[in-house]
Formats: C-alpha cells, sequence, structure tokens
C-alpha cells in the first residue's frame, strides 16, 4: 500500500513538474496587484496606478514608465506634479494596454485595460 502512495505522489509530482511552465506567474501576480488596486479605489483611497506616460512638460517628451496616482478626492498627480491632460481619445487597444492621446497630441498615456477606467473616471 505504501509503494502504491509513493508512486501516487511521485506521479502528481510529475504531473505539477509539467504544468507549472505553463502558468503565465508574472500575469498571476500582477493580476492580484490589479484586483488589490481596484479594491483600493473602490473604499476611496488614493492608489498609484502603473502606466507609460509620454508628455511635453511632465516627461519632457519622452516616453517615462511611472505611476499616476488617483482617488481620495484629489487631483490625479504624475510623480507628484499634477496630470490634467484635457480629454484623452482611445487610440489603440490590445490585452497589456490601451494608449490614449490627448486632443492636441502632445499627451500619450498607455495603461493596462482593467486600469483605465480609475484613471479617466478621475481626469473626468
Amino acid at each position: 500500500m505504501g509503494e502504491i502512495l509513493a508512486l501516487l505522489g511521485r506521479g502528481l509530482l510529475v504531473i505539477a513538474g509539467h504544468l507549472a511552465p505553463l502558468v503565465d506567474w508574472f500575469d498571476v501576480r500582477e493580476r492580484r496587484r490589479r484586483r488589490t488596486r481596484a479594491a483600493a479605489i473602490a473604499r476611496g483611497e488614493r492608489t498609484e496606478i502603473p502606466c507609460v506616460l509620454k508628455d511635453a512638460e511632465l516627461t519632457g517628451g519622452a516616453e517615462q514608465e511611472g505611476r499616476l496616482a488617483v482617488g481620495g478626492g484629489k487631483a490625479v498627480t504624475w510623480r507628484g506634479q499634477e496630470f490634467a491632460p484635457g480629454a484623452l481619445t482611445m487610440q489603440a487597444v490590445d490585452r497589456q494596454a490601451v494608449t490614449f492621446h490627448s486632443a492636441d497630441r502632445r499627451t500619450e498615456l498607455r495603461v493596462h485595460p482593467d486600469e483605465a477606467a480609475p484613471i479617466l473616471r478621475a481626469l473626468e
């Protein structure tokens, strides 16, 4: 009986070893972080959302990774500076990012699709 259980245990370990590489663990972790940020925003807390921003004044026209702070009844900020690009128009969408441009095309914002809505609501 012990040998059968040991064999079954080894078989399960081998199956788990073959299935583990199929899971995108980075995506699992990031999905959990997005859910945590969404819950914080729903509670009315100030939350920093990762994005890529290209803005003439805030980034000198270069693309920079950073975080937009939203919620808490305060203005949206990028690295401590107020971010108010005006109306944003969606330009491109894929599984990893949504790209928005301002009306004057001086600002480009890329953010994960799950986190676009809170940013747009905060900028209204």
